[in-house]
């Protein structure tokens, strides 16, 4: 599994960078955050013939580091490190991606069930067992950390000359979304 994940990794970072806009609003309930847009859906804008999985795959990728840096951005702006958990932090190409489009360190949590995890930590800091969720995620995060993947300064500029024509396409998109959303009512 390891080899077929790196394999593909590897796939993906040869693909040329920048080609597609993809926004990875997939949900039926349209998008939430960091803008309210029942309407809103997936959209690939780029694609050209010749285009395969793997190119597709790093356009969704570069989607999900934009969508990323979006609502970071709306909280302003990125931490000084993001951790990250679930399959695809298996990654190091999503990782280095959204390293790059946050420029900042990305780093994987090795504990399974982080939800669970954080639950129960709440729960601690809540029973005063800490004092807050800072010394829990010390205790309970921080000895499960993988190591740091950097930013590429490379792919790093491609995200700040790409990023903002993704949020342009966003505002663009939304009397689509609308249009198609009624004329699914109609039909």
């Amino acid at each position: 599994r390891q080899d077929l994940l790196k394999g593909l990794d590897e796939k993906i970072l040869a693909e040329p960078p920048g080609r597609l806009l993809y926004h990875p609003y997939i949900s039926q309930a349209g998008e939430r955050g960091p803008f309210l847009e029942p309407a809103a859906r997936a959209t690939f804008t780029g694609l050209e013939q010749g285009m395969g999985f793997t190119a597709l795959m790093r356009g969704v990728f570069e989607g999900l580091c934009h969508a990323a840096r979006d609502c970071y951005e709306a909280l302003g702006g990125a931490p000084r490190e993001v951790r990250i958990t679930g399959g695809a932090a298996r990654s190091h190409a999503l990782r280095l991606m959204l390293a790059s489009a946050l420029k900042a360190p990305v780093r994987t949590v090795t504990r399974e069930e982080a939800g669970a995890a954080g639950a129960v930590m709440m729960a601690a800091v809540q029973q005063k067992i800490y004092p807050g969720m800072a010394e829990a995620a010390a205790a309970w995060v921080d000895p499960m950390l993988g190591e740091s993947t950097k930013p590429d300064a490379g792919l790093a500029k491609l995200f700040d000359a790409t990023f903002p024509l993704y949020r342009d396409m966003r505002e663009k998109l939304r009397p689509v979304w609308r249009g198609l959303k009624e004329a699914r009512r109609d039909a």
